[in-house]
């Protein structure tokens, strides 16, 4: 089965844990959001990976690649923008922000 042909339980398990470098890049294009993220936190990403995430579009995404020993560019960030969502450590696969008790009302 392709990553086109997953769910996106499936990609995000496989972003958490996967080892496999050519898993690990197809997963970095992910169309969605918390795959890429769970993929930042991923300590098998090699630094071409982690250098990428670190430049997404998508806060949460960029700040937990910055994260990354892995991620060898630096960069930083406007602490005003690291909301407590931004910097959440909740494991993408058990990720409920409907229903969190630290989300900040918009």
């Amino acid at each position: 089965m392709s990553i086109n042909e997953k769910s996106v339980n499936q990609l995000l398990h496989l972003a958490s844990v996967s080892d496999d470098i050519k898993t690990l890049r197809e997963l970095a294009n992910s169309e969605h959001m918390n795959v890429r993220r769970a993929l930042a936190k991923n300590k098998n990403i090699d630094k071409a990976i982690g250098n990428k995430l670190l430049f997404d579009p998508v806060l949460n995404v960029s700040y937990m690649a910055s994260l990354n020993p892995n991620t060898t560019i630096k960069r930083e960030f406007e602490e005003r923008l690291l909301t407590a969502c931004v910097k959440c450590k909740i494991d993408e696969r058990k990720l409920d922000c409907l229903h969190c008790p630290f989300k900040e009302s918009i």
